[in-house]
């Protein structure tokens, strides 16, 4: 198993990847600190599964030859200090995992940081997935920390704003910004990611699939989500910075758009003066040939301050799109 999770019961199974290392060990506040030791299995891999734990906040630490180490996989933290790995147990908090797949079409391994909701490890559901894609200087992990997607989402579930979902940012690839090589991308994209993640999580694709993208992401997501119509239920952008040939790309597709009945949603910030006009177009284009959009125009610059503000009215957008 390659990476710690929360199962139905309130147990919970840690796995720590040490190929090289004589003894493992996990302690945290679940048991007094004391030190439990782990089992080796395969691909060089510790594991150990505890008895039910309850319904509660946990804090751990692995214990890997004697020296003290975070989860390196999982990126949620003791909310108080942030010293210790961190688990919640009782429905309120989604995980958060740092995890790598090989794609066949790039031929190297691609990280990837996936949002599981609260009632991921407690049930047997399955739930609609949204995919975000960074921008030209961004890496997987900005999504949330820059962004703090996972706080957001929690917030919005525990208000009834928004439905459980399955959150995945994908790391980029060079292959987008080579144009011989942009082939490469979207079948990274649409065939080996979302492959992967469809069958390594609780994934129902029948309950919808959602792409958003910020900057120059959302150019991509864009024309994805476009060449793929039927394979969304909504796409969005923020800070889109649209060309010619997405409009050429509208046409061409116009009939599969209106068909699927994707959703689409574009934003910008009014600190983006070149953006917005552009982005106005867009929609208006789009809604002149048939297909439905909404355009919204919030507060800041072509930063992580604007989009960090926004990432809740997109998540809101996409959940009223997906199926429950």
């Amino acid at each position: 198993m390659s990476h710690s999770q929360i199962l139905k019961d309130t147990s919970v199974v840690f796995s720590c990847y040490a190929p090289n290392a004589r003894q493992v060990a996990v302690a945290g506040d679940f048991n007094g600190w004391q030190l439990w030791g782990m089992q080796p299995g395969e691909n060089g891999y510790w594991g150990i599964r505890t008895p039910a734990l309850g319904n509660r906040e946990i804090q751990y630490r692995f214990v890997v030859d004697g020296n003290y180490i975070n989860d390196r996989v999982n990126l949620r933290t003791d909310p108080g200090k942030h010293e210790n790995s961190w688990f919640d147990l009782t429905g309120n908090s989604g995980s958060l995992y740092h995890r790598s797949f090989y794609s066949e079409s790039l031929g190297s391994y691609k990280k990837y940081v996936v949002y599981l909701p609260p009632s991921y490890g407690l049930s047997d559901k399955s739930y609609p997935v949204l995919y975000l894609m960074g921008g030209l200087l961004d890496y997987e992990m900005d999504w949330t920390n820059k962004g703090e997607i996972h706080l957001v989402a929690d917030s919005l579930i525990a208000g009834g704003e928004m439905q459980e979902m399955i959150i995945v940012m994908p790391d980029k690839d060079q292959s987008w910004t080579e144009s011989d090589q942009e082939h490469l991308f979207y079948r990274y994209m649409t065939q080996d990611l979302m492959g992967h993640i469809e069958s390594a999580f609780r994934v129902n694709p029948a309950k919808g699939r959602a792409l958003e993208g910020l900057s120059i992401g959302a150019h991509w997501a864009m024309r994805i989500g476009f060449l793929h119509p039927y394979s969304f239920s909504s796409l969005s952008s923020l800070s889109c910075p649209l060309s010619k040939d997405m409009f050429d790309l509208a046409s061409e597709k116009a009939r599969e758009l209106k068909d699927s009945g994707v959703k689409i949603r574009l934003n910008c910030g009014d600190g983006e003066p070149s953006l917005i006009p552009l982005n106005r177009h867009f929609q208006q284009f789009l809604n002149t040939i048939g297909i439905p959009c909404e355009c919204f125009v919030g507060h800041g610059p072509h930063d992580w301050e604007l989009w960090r503000d926004e990432i809740g009215n997109s998540l809101r957008f996409h959940s009223a799109s997906l199926r429950a």
